[in-house]
């Protein structure tokens, strides 16, 4: 039997908490984080997982200097909205309405058993549209419901670590690999770093066919999936300048960043529902403050 991979104390992993444990959470206030990934194709050099492990990862490692507000990460939603890479094996994806309707009955769910707020932090890229349009229907509907995506809060810091050919984020990239690479060790970390090794740089976007020069949904600003059909490489990025070092500081940025939005975030009043009336204007409160002894 396994057991899911962990990367903060138990008392953190709504998962492994009791009933009992979680209505104690709830009683001193506490703000949920709920990471949501991908299930879907990163290349050959890392796991169909990716998504879904970073954004855990990132949500418990950054859970744990949370000072401002009791915490707890609640189970990962590994499947995400990914129809762009179902043309390459190990892809699952929810169709937008089934992720949305998964999402939205998640957070209700949460709020129901009596918590305050609850936050998504996102690592997939389909998903940054689908669930900040959600949060916007669930906020103006009353329900105190954020999102992030986990690399967003640290990006100046972590960008600044890269050395390959595209300094941003992007597929299966430099980043990405970076930090699979410096969460694994033994021969799971020798894998990736071997399957890297060696791979060109991919800096057109994947939704440009080989060979056209042009690409006028970046220049303009435009909308079109990253399309990585059969006769793709499966990433968008510089994978093989990854190491495990530049993984090391990738992390570090992130969740100190990711830490920093958390405490902000708990400590913060925030505008909730539709309140036409000027002297009841509906706020969602800051969370309680963590106790000294917490």
């Amino acid at each position: 039997m396994t057991t899911q991979r962990h990367f903060a104390p138990r008392d953190l992993i709504w998962a492994e908490l009791s009933r009992t444990e979680l209505a104690a959470k709830r009683e001193a206030g506490a703000l949920v984080i709920v990471p949501t990934g991908a299930i879907e194709q990163h290349s050959d050099h890392l796991p169909v997982e990716t998504d879904a492990l970073l954004a855990a990862a990132v949500c418990e490692l950054a859970a744990m200097r949370v000072t401002a507000a009791q915490v707890v990460v609640a189970p990962v939603v590994a499947t995400g909205f990914s129809p762009h890479h179902q043309s390459l094996t190990g892809t699952i994806s929810l169709r937008l309405e089934t992720y949305l309707a998964v999402l939205g009955d998640t957070a209700r769910s949460i709020l129901a058993s009596g918590f305050p707020r609850v936050l998504f932090v996102n690592g997939h890229g389909g998903n940054s549209a689908p669930l900040r349009a959600l949060c916007g229907q669930l906020v103006t509907d009353g329900l105190a419901v954020g999102m992030v995506d986990y690399s967003a809060p640290g990006e100046k810091q972590w960008l600044a670590a890269l050395t390959g050919g595209l300094l941003r984020s992007g597929h299966a990239c430099e980043q990405e690999t970076a930090l699979m690479m410096t969460l694994h060790a033994g021969e799971d970390r020798a894998r990736i770093v071997q399957g890297a090794a060696g791979l060109p740089p991919r800096v057109i976007q994947p939704w440009i066919p080989p060979g056209h020069p042009e690409d006028p949904l970046t220049a303009f600003g435009g909308g079109w999936p990253p399309v990585f059909q059969a006769d793709d490489c499966g990433y968008y990025g510089d994978p093989g300048a990854a190491t495990p070092e530049i993984g090391a500081a990738v992390l570090e940025a992130t969740v100190a960043g990711l830490a920093d939005f958390l405490n902000a975030f708990a400590r913060t009043p925030l505008r909730l529902g539709i309140a036409r009336d000027p002297s009841r204007p509906g706020i969602s409160p800051a969370l309680k403050p963590r106790r000294a002894a917490e």
